[in-house]
């Protein structure tokens, strides 16, 4: 959504819409939103599916005997701390939900429910924040558990470090920017806009 254009158009002197106007506004505003939703189901969706996998895959190694947990607990860790940064995700995105006020504007509704949305994917990159120190702790443990046991070369455990060093690296940089480049700004936006609507 172009926000320069709608901004332009709110704070215009002549934003005295008329019907056909406004349900066009309306209709992007509807469509905006909508789009986050599914946005936000697809982001939360594949790595609770991943996740899921993973975790039956670890299941079934531990039952079948092939994964000693008392020498190897590195990786239900490491798994463990994925989990909670998941479910807080979902918890945030429970919190923090929009509540419709009865008898409010559409627009007016429309607007705080983009700041919510905004206000979720902020604060689910905190948590990502948050939890990757966290998170380095376990699996530097794991991957020296797997050489310990002899299912890792020292080779391999180098290269497992540098494999996950680069997605972190890559995970920060993306969030980080994310945050600073496009959530933020469209914060103060929709913060803007809401300041300036008058019913």
């Amino acid at each position: 959504m172009e926000f320069e254009r709608l901004e332009a158009a709110w704070r215009s002197p002549a934003n005295t819409p008329d019907d056909k106007v406004r349900a066009y506004l309306m209709e992007i505003l509807m469509r905006t939103l909508k789009a986050r939703r599914r946005g936000e189901i697809l982001l939360f969706a594949i790595p609770a599916t991943t996740m899921t996998i993973f975790t039956v895959i670890m299941a079934r190694t531990i039952a079948a005997g092939r994964m000693d947990v008392a020498r190897e607990w590195g990786a239900l860790a490491m798994m463990g701390v994925c989990w909670l940064v998941l479910l807080g995700v979902f918890a945030t995105g429970v919190l923090l939900r929009h509540r419709r006020q009865p008898g409010e504007s559409a627009v007016l509704d429309t607007l705080k429910a983009m700041l919510a949305a905004n206000r979720r994917a902020r604060t689910n990159i905190r948590i990502f924040w948050m939890m990757l120190p966290v998170f380095l702790v376990p699996m530097v443990v794991g991957i020296t558990q797997l050489r310990e046991v002899g299912k890792a070369t020292d080779r391999d455990a180098w290269q497992m470090l540098l494999v996950f060093g680069l997605a972190m690296v890559s995970s920060i940089g993306w969030n980080t920017g994310r945050y600073l480049w496009v959530m933020k700004p469209e914060q103060r936006r929709l913060e803007a806009l809401l300041k300036g609507y008058e019913p």
